[in-house]
């Protein structure tokens, strides 16, 4: 009998790993099968393994901007090492080792074998949780473990995690970008297990695929990357949405300006009819002319009353015509002011929706890489192909209901 072998760097999810939450695929029925080897909590673990040695560091530091308070923060938010690795190994496939099934419980004492000596041979990885999941598609270990050197004679404290120089301490150094120490490492695992194998009369059978380096992780990174691109790209487009707005907010702002200008213009002209009004109709004793001494009245008629009359006409006439140009520039200028102030409010609101939308995405982006890390991304496309799916079949549903009820 033959079967595969499969190795690989995990996502780490350690609520998985101990059944926090129920995942889809994990049959619940079957959970109480699981095996549990090790569940440490792991800042117990880095207080055991680095606290002597954070406490030496610390001591030889002048300035305490250089001191560690918590080792394990120091590099949870930082970008040197993780905390932890997860190595996930697995017997066959689900359509040959399924969980259920005579081979599934073989291939699951093959890993219980295989998981009593894990520690032994790799003292340099403390391992603080390791599970054999019997309630999935195919019985698998989770092992995650906190790769460390003791003694360090170089930079920083002087036992400290370090994948690198832990897997060296194991005889794996150097090789190849393909064949780096993680990987030679993984690969002697894999022999490790196949030795177990062949114990129970089982052959490993080797597959070169393209992705057999390619850690879940990596993988998992390449899916993310591809939502986060998607996102992107709505953001990008309603950034540019939001940009168009505010220029056109800024043209409606310059063309209200331009309004206000003109009406400063006109209000000289209306204070100058307001002046000319008031000179003519208030104390008319004081600019109607006195008759003379002996003036007769058809004189006083012809040289004084109808040439102030026809003064008067022309003032009068020049003052309706100019009151009814000035009311009709003020309407047009008004009506003109009140649309642009209306079209202005309403690019405001826009540019709100849009600033709340784009907030939204913002949230939502960083929620789906929430999601993305604590359920893997096999689980994440499994539950979005099924939704896709469902939202297809609802729309076929109602496209043939529209088609018969046009036949009818």
């Amino acid at each position: 009998m033959k079967r595969t072998i499969s190795a690989m760097r995990g996502p780490g999810s350690l609520k998985h790993n101990r059944r926090a939450f129920t995942a889809e695929n994990v049959d619940a029925e079957r959970t109480r099968y699981n095996v549990v080897y090790k569940d440490e909590p792991i800042k117990q673990v880095y207080h055991e393994l680095f606290d002597d040695a954070l406490e030496r560091y610390n001591s030889k530091q002048k300035r305490k901007d250089r001191c560690i308070s918590d080792y394990y923060e120091h590099l949870r938010t930082g970008k040197q090492e993780k905390v932890f690795h997860e190595l996930i190994v697995q017997i066959g496939d689900k359509d040959n080792t399924g969980v259920t099934t005579e081979d599934g419980q073989w291939a699951a004492t093959i890993l219980d074998e295989y998981m009593q000596d894990f520690e032994k041979r790799n003292p340099t990885l403390r391992v603080f949780g390791a599970f054999l999941h019997m309630d999935e598609a195919t019985p698998h270990l989770h092992i995650d473990f906190i790769p460390y050197v003791s003694g360090w004679k170089g930079k920083g404290m002087d036992t400290k995690v370090s994948l690198k120089q832990a897997l060296k301490a194991l005889g794996f150094a150097g090789g190849t970008k393909k064949e780096s120490e993680l990987n030679q490492w993984i690969n002697a695992e894999k022999e490790q297990l196949a030795a177990v194998m062949e114990r129970h009369g089982i052959e490993w059978e080797k597959k070169d695929t393209h992705e057999e380096h390619l850690s879940v992780l990596d993988f998992k990174k390449k899916e993310r990357a591809k939502e986060v691109a998607e996102l992107d790209a709505v953001k990008q487009e309603k950034q540019t949405e939001l940009a168009q707005i505010q220029q056109q907010t800024q043209e409606a702002k310059r063309e209200c300006q331009k309004q206000t200008k003109e009406l400063n213009e006109i209000a000289p002209i209306l204070q100058g009819l307001e002046s000319l009004s008031a000179q003519y109709s208030q104390r008319p004793e004081e600019w109607v002319p006195e008759a003379g001494t002996f003036e007769t009245a058809k004189s006083y008629r012809d040289k004084k009353a109808i040439p102030l009359i026809n003064k008067l006409v022309k003032i009068l006439y020049s003052l309706h015509h100019k009151y009814w140009k000035v009311k009709n520039e003020c309407a047009k200028f008004m009506e003109r002011y009140a649309d642009e102030r209306e079209a202005n409010q309403n690019l405001r609101q826009r540019i709100e929706m849009l600033q709340e939308e784009n907030t939204r995405l913002k949230a939502v982006e960083h929620n789906f890489g929430r999601v993305w890390s604590y359920y893997g991304a096999e689980q994440v496309k499994r539950v979005v192909e099924l939704m896709a799916g469902r939202e297809r079949a609802a729309q076929n549903v109602q496209r043939q209901k529209r088609e018969h009820e046009n036949v009818i």
